[in-house]
């Protein structure tokens, strides 16, 4: 993609005019959250969330566990991707450049990397190929038969879509599906799935396919300019706004773009306008944030607003909210944003670009490239003299209401069932023992994700040997009990109660 012809000087001058001279400072522009890992740290910026990343180009949260899932581009030889809690990721080094992967890394003159967090998935470069991995989001809509848990990825150049298990040593599945040239996946909050082709510039939307853990497409209407992103925003249900690399927003059948910024943005290669996120509050506020490289190719986030018209933003609201310097190179821009389930805005950076780390940036806490970001992007009170404050956090437990019958045909059934709600999204877990005489058997853990309101059939399954045990017993006329105990956590990481049950098994 060749880059565009822009006024240098105009756009330099609306760039001076609308920063002003407190652009980018921690306290003015956005707020640092004060448990941040490096806050109060001599020479590391109070930014960092978590470093050593090479191109973290896409990131995701898993909407029921808040789990961080990043798929860091590799060199040479690895892809990868990390799939961590939120809370092991806060202060994490990912270990690139000593490593790559669950290899190591093109440089050993910056090893060793105590306690580097080593990826749930690599998978390597064959020769004379392309590489470029895209990391989607864990499904949860129940209407996936065989994906339920399960992260989409795929690679930009190959494009097919894998579904991968959260555990250890996974092994990934085809879905069925190919896009060459897939540059994002999209999660909607109702948890509706999206797939970025560049390749011909349109926006799939992924459905159930044929069989269990499949999927198919369907087009979405129009046709986009390079499009990078595709995002839907909270309390506007059926609303996608399409992100085109060369600068334009556009919401899905409107002929007008939602917001152009091409004055301001500079293309070509890895350049571009490239992810945008809605806050939380948009619903209200109308603030919306945009990562792209400016005309200097530094990395920018700005914030913008709607305008009275919510199909169009108000070009005149843009507020500079953050800056990073990237001189040297043009590829390595990294280019997510992300609210986390803690009400943050998170963003993933490059490590300067070259190769192999050349300028030393993925292990300096002084600089802010080759990382995961974390800040309040809120503009602070005058001044700052109060300090940075945090967005208002979701600490409240979901409430869990659950039933589970007295009296169960265990063996039949082959376990224990629950029935489950939540007033809001939440992961389901349930475990328990079953007793037989003297002995207790383990039943095998079992979860489920839950959308608020909506009832949940969950059962928690005996093992073989539990089978032969109760069995015997209710044969012979033997007492046979269960307890079991269920607890629901929300995308926040808050936790219910634990709820429990006793159980009489019946023949």
């Amino acid at each position: 993609m060749s880059a565009r012809r822009l006024a240098a000087p105009l756009a330099a001058a609306i760039a001076c005019a609308v920063a002003g001279p407190a652009y980018g400072q921690a306290g003015v522009s956005y707020s640092i959250p004060p448990d941040n890992p490096f806050v109060g740290r001599a020479g590391a910026a109070p930014e960092i969330y978590a470093y050593g990343l090479r191109n973290p180009y896409r990131f995701s949260f898993d909407s029921a566990t808040g789990d961080l899932v990043i798929g860091d581009v590799g060199g040479g030889a690895r892809e990868e991707i990390d799939w961590l809690t939120l809370q092991a990721a806060r202060g994490a080094n990912f270990g690139w450049p000593c490593r790559e992967g669950r290899i190591e890394g093109p440089r050993p003159d910056k090893c060793p990397v105590p306690g580097a967090v080593e990826p749930v998935f690599d998978y390597e470069r064959q020769p004379n190929t392309s590489v470029s991995v895209i990391a989607g989001y864990v499904v949860r809509d129940p209407a996936f038969a065989g994906l339920g848990g399960r992260l989409l990825y795929a690679d930009y150049f190959a494009g097919e879509i894998f579904s991968l298990p959260h555990v250890a040593n996974p092994t990934p599945q085809t879905t069925g599906v190919t896009l060459p040239n897939l540059s994002s996946f999209a999660q909607t909050p109702s948890g509706a799935l999206y797939a970025v082709h560049q390749g011909d510039g349109k926006v799939y939307r992924l459905v159930a396919g044929p069989s269990s853990g499949t999927l198919a497409t369907q087009a979405v209407a129009g046709s986009y300019d390079a499009p990078t992103y595709v995002a839907e925003p909270p309390g506007d249900p059926g609303r996608l706004f399409v992100v085109e690399q060369t600068g334009a927003i556009r919401t899905v059948g409107a002929s007008t773009p939602f917001l152009n910024i091409s004055d301001l943005v500079s293309t070509g290669g890895e350049r571009g306008l490239l992810s945008m996120a809605f806050a939380p509050d948009y619903a209200t506020s109308g603030r919306f944030y945009v990562y792209y490289t400016n005309t200097a190719g530094n990395i920018q986030i700005d914030e913008f607003r709607r305008s009275a018209d919510p199909s169009v933003a108000d070009r005149n609201s843009r507020r500079p909210v953050l800056s990073i310097p990237h001189p040297e190179e043009a590829n390595h821009n990294g280019g997510q944003l992300q609210f986390g389930p803690d009400g943050y805005l998170y963003a993933g950076t490059g490590d300067g670009g070259g190769q192999e780390d050349q300028h030393n940036n993925a292990q300096d806490l002084s600089k802010k490239l080759g990382k995961l970001l974390r800040i309040d992007p809120a503009q602070p009170s005058p001044g700052g003299g109060g300090g940075p404050t945090p967005p208002a956090r979701d600490v409240t437990p979901p409430l869990l209401r659950t039933r589970v019958a007295k009296r169960q045909r265990v063996l039949k059934l082959h376990g224990v069932l629950a029935h489950a709600r939540c007033d809001e999204r939440c992961a389901l877990a349930m475990s328990g023992r079953v007793r037989v005489g003297r002995h207790a058997y383990k039943l095998r853990r079992a979860t489920k994700t839950a959308a608020a309101g909506t009832r949940r059939t969950i059962k928690a399954r005996l093992t073989r040997r539990a089978s032969r045990a109760v069995r015997r017993a209710l044969r012979r006329h033997r007492k046979v009990t269960a307890v079991v105990g269920l607890r629901a956590t929300d995308a926040a990481g808050n936790r219910s109660r634990l709820a429990r049950a006793r159980v009489r098994a019946r023949l």
